[in-house]
């Protein structure tokens, strides 16, 4: 009973020692092989005591093997089992050739030994300590390669979560540093994430719940619908948002930035734009102008002599009047500049239904004698627009084709309505058969009081273009490859029809 009280003390002994080392030192695994080699004997002692290599601790000497191949991988399994095999074979020698008070064997072994077969006995003893060997080595090595597996694959694991940490640690980082509010938020609506720039723009660390953009986003999630972006008013901030989809069940970030600073330079610039425009336009209309007056100052003079014949007279008195009607038509050409379609308020208008509209009046009125020709889109297309603007847009268009073909034998204008992808874009091309647009011309075309007609205000087409990027669309012209002008509108449609 005595050795298994020194047995067990040595273990707890040597357990200690270990524990104390690795509390010095981690990572070092000097504490495991000084543990292998301590096991090894204690359990080649337990062996002795317990039935030798027939005993039941002989198979503890396998756990042995075994436990430290996982711990310290092949070269530990080896270690292992050759140090069992060689403490198990000198406690064998030894209690063959020197037992002590202690020594116990099988009663197989005890049985030869009694009856004087020693020799025998050795063989016996040598074999089965031969057999346990290979037993301990396959275990040992089977365990080596197990351990060195799973802890490869442990740090790989290791260094994965590391780096996932490392990497949310960075983006946590950068989301915190951005000027940009960002706002995440689930299906629920939920605040999931909200960084430091979004609480200064809204105010609150609880968007979802303390401010406007809240309400528009489970507005928004009930339809199931984000615009691509939109504007909200705090105070006196205007801030800009942008949303896009997060996860598959209806979550959104939302990009928030103050634009309240460019907007203010923005219109500062239009504003100044807008007064140098005026400055030249003013410089123009004052020459296009006097033109027309010097003309009708000669004609009333020359009628109020009352010496003209009736002919003369009447001739004076048409030039008055078609002088006059050029001066009418340069002021609201003038007029026209200054008014913009934010005036006037949007609506959903359908395509199909406003050019008919425009062509009917047009075959009615300034296109008399012209082959107007319609091809509307198969299914109405739909835009945002101010009817009453787009309407002046496709009558100037159309007026300058008529006056193009004043000289063109069987004259015609062909009006097209068409859509794009989804029906997101909405085309509208008039082309004619007249002459076509010189090509020294065409690069000035959209320039206000630039004409190649005597008659020609040069504002027209001027108007045209500024009302389209009012509406977000745009306008082009070009020749035609069978000759004439071909003037194409493009506007953003609804997507619907």
């Amino acid at each position: 009973m005595s050795i298994y009280v020194v047995v067990a003390s040595i273990a707890a002994v040597s357990a200690l020692l270990a524990v104390l080392f690795f509390k010095r030192n981690p990572v070092s695994r000097k504490p495991y092989w000084f543990l292998l080699f301590t096991d090894a004997i204690l359990l080649g002692a337990f062996v002795y005591v317990s039935g030798g290599v027939d005993g039941p601790f002989m198979g503890f000497l396998m756990v042995h093997s075994i436990a430290y191949g996982l711990y310290l991988g092949v070269k530990g399994g080896l270690y292992a089992a050759g140090s069992g095999l060689v403490v198990t074979t000198v406690f064998s020698i030894v209690a063959l050739n020197a037992p002590g008070p202690d020594t116990t064997f099988s009663p197989l072994v005890f049985t030869l030994i009694q009856s004087g077969q020693m020799k025998l006995s050795s063989y016996y003893i040598a074999m089965r300590i031969v057999m346990n060997g290979f037993l301990m080595v396959a275990a040992g090595i089977g365990a080596g390669v197990l351990g060195q597996a799973l802890y490869t694959e442990n740090g790989v694991l290791q260094r994965a979560l590391d780096n996932m940490a490392e990497l949310r640690a960075r983006s946590r980082q950068i989301l915190d540093s951005l000027h940009d509010g960002v706002v995440v938020v689930d299906h629920e609506g939920a605040t999931v994430n909200v960084n430091p720039a979004a609480v200064e723009l809204l105010g609150t660390d609880r968007p979802m719940e303390n401010s406007p953009l809240g309400r528009i986003v489970k507005d928004f999630q009930l339809n199931r619908d984000f615009p691509p972006e939109m504007d909200i008013v705090l105070g006196e901030k205007i801030i800009g948002c942008k949303f896009s989809q997060y996860g598959e069940h209806g979550g959104a970030i939302v990009i928030l930035t103050d634009t309240t600073d460019i907007r203010n330079y923005r219109a500062a610039l239009e504003e100044r734009d807008k007064l140098s425009l005026i400055g030249r336009l003013s410089a123009t209309m004052a020459h296009e102008i006097r033109n027309p007056l010097a003309s009708m100052s000669g004609a009333a003079q020359m009628l109020a002599t009352g010496k003209l014949d009736r002919e003369k007279a009447e001739r004076m008195a048409g030039l008055v009047d078609k002088q006059a009607r050029r001066v009418s038509e340069l002021i609201e050409g003038y007029l026209s500049l200054s008014r913009s379609s934010r005036d006037f308020p949007f609506s959903r208008v359908n395509v199909n239904s406003l050019i008919r509209e425009n062509v009917e009046s047009a075959m009615h009125g300034f296109a008399g004698g012209v082959s107007v020709q319609l091809s509307e889109s198969v299914e109405d297309p739909f835009v945002m627009a101010n009817r009453v603007r787009i309407s002046q847009v496709i009558s100037n268009l159309m007026r300058n084709s008529v006056e193009a073909l004043g000289n063109t034998h069987d004259p015609i204008i062909k009006v097209t309505v068409s859509t794009g992808p989804e029906d997101r874009s909405v085309f509208v091309t008039i082309a004619d058969n007249g002459p076509g647009i010189p090509e020294n011309f065409i690069e000035r075309i959209w320039e206000p009081f630039q004409t190649n007609r005597n008659e020609g205000t040069g504002l027209g087409l001027y108007i045209v273009k500024r009302v389209i990027n009012e509406h977000n669309g745009t306008v082009e012209a070009a020749n035609g490859d069978e000759g004439g002008a071909v003037f194409t509108i493009n506007l953003p449609g609804t997507g619907e029809v």
